[in-house]
Parts: C-alpha cells; sequence; structure tokens
C-alpha cells in the first residue's frame, strides 16, 4: 500500500479500528504498567510546585471567580427554582438516612474553647437579660409609691440622703449579684449544653430529630438567590484563599515530610489494584464500556486529524 492509499485510510473507518485496537492494547495492561506508584507521586509533586510557581495562576483563578459571580449575578432565581426536582428528592432521601457518630467523636469535634467561649457568651447575654428584667421591680418601688406615699418619700429624703439613692443602691447590689449568679450558672451549665448538643446529633433515638435538622438546613441553602450566592462568593475572597494555600504548600512541599506522605497516597489508591489489568478494574466499578467508547473516539478524531495533516505526509514519505 503506497502512502497516499494509507492516508486516505487513516482519513476514514481505518482510524476508528486502529483507535479500537490501541485502546484494547491499553486496557489489557495492567494497573501498575499505566500509572507507576514512583509516576503518580512525581506527577502530584511536579504539578503542585509548577502551580506554585506560576505567577499566572491567581489571575487565572480570580478570572474564573469573577465569570462564575457573573454568571449568577444574572440568574435571579432562587438555587430551589435552578436545581432539578430529581436532585433536590434524591438530597432529602440521603439526608433522611439515620447517621448517627459517636458521641464522643461528636464532643470531640464542638467542645472546642472557641466554641465553648462563644456558647457561654450567648447563655450569659440571654441570663443577665433575663435578670435585669427580673430585678426590675425592685428599682420601680419608689417610682410606683404614687401621690399617697410622695409625703412620707420626701420625708426618707431629706433625712437618708434621699430615696433615689437608696433604691438606685439597692438595684445596682441586686444587678451586681443577678451578674455574679449568671456567670455561675452559666459555667456550670456549659458542659451540659455540649452533652445535650452531642446527645441531639448521636443519639440513635433522636436520629429522625437530626435527620429534619439537616433537611431543614438544606431547604435554607435552597432559598438563596443566584445573586446571594455571587455575593457570598465574593466575601469568601476565594483568592485571598488560594494565596494562603500555596503558601502552606511551599512550606509542606519543602519538608522530607511531603515525599512519604505523597507515597502514602499513592500506595493506598494504586497498590490494591496495580496487578490487575485496566479493564477488569473499569469493568468492576462500571466504566469499561464508556471508557472505551470515549477513548476510541477521541483517539480516532486524533488519528483522523494527524493524518490529514501535511506533516503526516512529509514523515511518512520520509520512511
Amino acid at each position: 500500500m503506497d502512502a497516499t492509499n494509507l492516508i486516505a485510510k487513516l482519513q476514514g473507518d481505518a482510524a476508528q479500528s486502529l483507535a479500537a485496537l490501541s485502546v484494547e492494547q491499553v486496557l489489557s495492561k495492567p494497573v501498575e504498567a499505566l500509572v507507576p506508584e514512583a509516576l503518580a507521586r512525581e506527577t502530584v509533586r511536579m504539578g503542585l510546585e509548577a502551580w506554585l510557581k506560576s505567577d499566572t495562576a491567581l489571575t487565572v483563578l480570580e478570572r474564573i471567580v469573577e465569570a462564575v459571580v457573573n454568571e449568577l449575578q444574572r440568574e435571579k432565581r432562587s438555587l430551589k427554582e435552578v436545581l432539578s426536582a430529581d436532585i433536590r428528592r434524591a438530597a432529602h432521601e440521603l439526608l433522611r438516612r439515620p447517621f448517627s457518630p459517636d458521641r464522643r467523636l461528636v464532643l470531640t469535634i464542638i467542645d472546642r474553647e472557641p466554641m465553648r467561649e462563644v456558647v457561654r457568651a450567648l447563655l450569659l447575654d440571654t441570663v443577665l437579660e433575663f435578670g435585669r428584667k427580673a430585678s426590675a421591680p425592685v428599682a420601680g418601688v419608689a417610682r410606683g409609691l404614687g401621690s399617697l406615699a410622695k409625703l412620707a418619700g420626701e420625708t426618707v429624703k431629706s433625712r437618708s440622703g434621699g430615696l433615689g439613692s437608696l433604691v438606685g443602691a439597692v438595684s445596682g447590689e441586686v444587678e451586681r449579684q443577678v451578674e455574679k449568679r449568671a456567670v455561675e450558672y452559666v459555667d456550670a451549665a456549659l458542659g451540659g449544653v455540649f452533652a445535650q448538643l452531642a446527645d441531639i446529633i448521636s443519639d440513635l433515638r433522636k436520629a429522625d430529630q437530626a435527620a429534619e435538622l439537616r433537611i431543614a438546613a438544606f431547604d435554607g441553602v435552597l432559598e438563596l438567590t443566584a445573586t446571594q450566592l455571587a455575593r457570598e462568593l465574593m466575601n469568601l475572597d476565594i483568592t485571598g484563599g488560594a494565596k494562603v494555600l500555596r503558601s502552606g504548600l511551599e512550606k509542606w512541599l519543602a519538608n522530607s515530610e511531603s515525599e512519604k506522605h505523597l507515597e502514602q497516597v499513592a500506595r493506598f489508591v494504586l497498590t490494591p489494584d496495580a496487578k490487575r489489568p485496566a479493564r477488569e478494574v473499569l469493568q468492576e466499578i462500571g466504566l469499561l464500556d464508556v471508557t472505551r467508547e470515549v477513548a476510541t473516539k477521541q483517539l480516532a478524531a486524533h488519528i483522523q486529524s494527524i493524518a490529514a495533516s501535511p506533516e503526516f505526509a512529509s514523515w511518512l514519505s520520509a520512511l
């Protein structure tokens, strides 16, 4: 077969059969031959290092965020209206599934000093407000004496330095006592509050209640409009977060421990199926047919494109 006929065939159906043959050859190889552990580890490292050294990576990220924000701002509907009803139903079904994590795990996560300070402040503010309202009648005794007791009040005022001073001192002492007792009460109750939170989250008997809370939170998110979501994305300062991430990754990669961590991840992902043919692994997870179809189609298109190029004809004639 001469070069002209070969080029013509490769621009037609022959490209499809050649692509299919190539894909089957690849699928027959073991996973470790296609993705060696050392290659996977080094590829991840090189990719991270290249991103960290890039002067334009953050600019690209800013451009992507800006495009997403602009698209969201053009959308006036709520997320509930945008999201498919089938997806919403599936999400509700997923959120309704019983899930009760270990109580100790929950406490380990939520019972932290910053969280304690927030809850303590909220409780203390509520208790103090209640205490102030409860003690208000004490301060209002003199104001509520009425005209009948006015003369007596003036008499006491002239003899003792003023009824207002007396009442002010009493009410001030009451408030101080309320504040003192409130602080003691809240500090004593704080542990119980976190214990009850852990019980609500982890108690199997309250799994339905916890599921309803998850669904309510999900539905609350869906009530947001796309415009509101766009505003929150801007408030997130994703670019600033990326700068922090880059700084952290730079320090991590400079640490000798990073090589060990990358090796552990690569081994965890690749070792279980390293000796098995890629075809077998893909078949097991239901992706063989779609992988074969997409890979063959894309490769055939590339073969046809290459065969149609003058460079390929020149290369072929030089053989």
